[in-house]
């Protein structure tokens, strides 16, 4: 699904119904930063992807992209055409990585090859801000968490953006460990339970 079918399935979009509704009511306000697609109302930007991500994830894998790209091209004033050549290299990027690891979902990463586009952030350096993207990827299925995706890439930006980095080599290692699966059986220890009510 193009930029532009995406835009349109947005625009589309009835006001939400059940718990996304409920969700829209608890966390948006006029002032927000992000709209709440379909709901006349805004939120602070990590949460409006998070919100906006699970709502809209039957647009397609286009949609993790084009949300993060959203909200990065506002703020950086970039142009339709600029979102639309971003998604697709990032879209291009999964390919890449969904070809080289077990199944499990990239979005994080595919919307962080998007953001960092629209950010202006040098192609020399996008292997670093991975590295960081990398360790806010939910292991599991893709699509497993779909808002995930879009409002991790844009946590990633803003915490590049403020000089934090990650792991060298994080997103070799993280896709390594996927590769090789994760331990069926996870060790048995004390009751959390119990050691909640121990705390009291």
């Amino acid at each position: 699904m193009t930029v532009d079918a995406v835009l349109a399935g947005l625009a589309a979009l009835p006001p939400p119904e059940g718990s996304l509704a409920a969700w829209a009511t608890r966390v948006g306000t006029p002032d927000g930063e992000f709209p709440l697609f379909g709901a006349g109302t805004r939120a602070e930007t990590y949460v409006a992807l998070r919100w906006n991500g699970e709502r809209c994830a039957a647009l397609g894998p286009a949609v993790g992209p084009t949300l993060a790209g959203l909200a990065v091209g506002t703020a950086r004033r970039r142009t339709v055409a600029e979102l639309s050549a971003a998604v697709d290299a990032g879209l291009a990027a999964a390919t890449a990585w969904s070809a080289s690891t077990a199944p499990v979902s990239t979005g994080v990463l595919t919307a962080t090859v998007c953001a960092a586009r629209l950010a202006g952030v040098p192609a020399h350096e996008l292997p670093a801000l991975l590295d960081l993207a990398a360790s806010l990827m939910v292991i599991g299925p893709p699509g497993v968490v779909p808002g995930h995706d879009p409002a991790a890439a844009w946590l990633a930006l803003r915490a590049w953006d403020a000089g934090i980095t990650g792991m060298p080599g994080g997103l070799a290692h993280t896709l390594s460990v996927v590769s090789d699966g994760l331990p069926d059986v996870v060790p048995a220890g004390p009751d959390v339970a119990g050691l909640v009510e121990a705390l009291r």
